[in-house]
């Protein structure tokens, strides 16, 4: 007998509909986990044949409590990016968030199956496929851009490149963060954290430039065939400097002087740009984030989980305005 799902549609659509799972799950970034899942289509053999999405949960024991803090990450993520691509095709550089269940004592988020393998196993016979690898990342931190958000996490485990399309594709919105809150230390591998974002120097607040420093470092990864530079003078190797019109140096720099993904392909590339701007998405972002957080902390607490810490909001730079104890405005 079938499971019934029951989640939100990007479009806001409430959906119940009998689907199948996998029963392999595997790690998807920190603290989620992940699982093949197939929606029925109608047909006979719909659970068989139905849609195919990925699952994204959070891990269960000790570090649950985190993992609703990175599913919620990626859950208004994929809801701002919706909103910027209303109107017209959803951008292809960019993993879709399909529907979401953010509220549950089980909370998780469906997205369409990714595209392409990561640049951690085919980064380093990219070579020819270069520029059009290029133009698709600086798009897609453009339309994040474009959605107020910064990535955090751009790395050759999180960009996949789809050979047989020629297409880039940006996955796991899990560490990303709205422009205009306060930078929150980032671990993991050094060569793929900006310095404002390590534990030792973190730093400033986030916005727009945030991502190009990581994504500058992929683009000599993958021009010099899977090597990571160790010096700001390497990134200069390979034409790149000429390919980017002298702006490197700016990127290796402090990010409030570093060029934005849409100065990289205007001022850079020298390409024209029809790409979304930035909008002040500050305050829906961070609402959504408290409503998300303090509803689950209200309805699901079961013993196992921490209440919100007293500086959980410290981080949250609030629009003008009378503010609420303990929340936003």
């Amino acid at each position: 007998m079938a499971d019934m799902l029951r989640f939100r549609k990007f479009d806001g659509e409430k959906q119940e509909i009998a689907a199948r799972f996998d029963d392999l799950e595997e790690p998807a970034g920190e603290f989620l986990t992940v699982r093949p899942v197939w929606l029925a289509d109608g047909t006979p053999d719909g659970l068989t044949d139905g849609l195919e999405l990925r699952q994204h949960r959070p891990v269960p024991g000790d570090h649950r409590w985190a993992g609703y803090v990175r599913l919620d990450n990626e859950i208004l993520a994929g809801r701002l990016l919706h909103q910027v691509a209303a109107g017209r095709e959803y951008p292809a550089e960019l993993t879709r968030l399909y529907g979401d269940e953010s509220t549950s004592a089980d909370p998780y988020a469906l997205f369409d199956p990714y595209r392409g393998e990561p640049l951690r196993d085919i980064g380093a016979y990219l070579a020819s496929d270069f520029d059009q690898f290029t133009a698709g990342l600086l798009t897609a931190l453009c339309w994040l851009a474009g959605a107020g958000i910064a990535h955090r996490s751009i790395s050759p485990d999180t960009v996949l490149w789809d050979s047989s399309a020629g297409q880039v594709q940006v996955t796991d919105f899990s560490r990303s963060a709205p422009f205009g809150v306060a930078r929150t230390p980032l671990t993991g591998l050094e060569a793929w954290i900006s310095p404002e974002a390590r534990p030792e120097t973190y730093s400033g607040m986030i916005g727009p430039t945030d991502d190009v420093w990581g994504a500058v470092r992929l683009l000599y990864y993958v021009r010099s065939g899977g090597h990571i530079p160790t010096d700001r003078r390497q990134l200069a190797d390979f034409g790149l400097a000429e390919t980017f019109s002298g702006l490197l140096d700016k990127v290796i720099g402090p990010p409030e002087t570093r060029p934005t993904p849409r100065d990289l392909i205007v001022d850079g590339l020298r390409r024209p740009h029809l790409l979304p701007g930035v909008p002040d998405t500050r305050k829906p972002l961070i609402a959504g984030r408290a409503r998300f957080l303090n509803a689950r902390t209200r309805k699901h607490r079961d013993g196992a989980e921490p209440p919100l810490p007293a500086d959980f909001w410290a981080d949250l730079t609030w629009p003008p305005g009378p503010q609420k104890a303990g929340g936003p405005p």
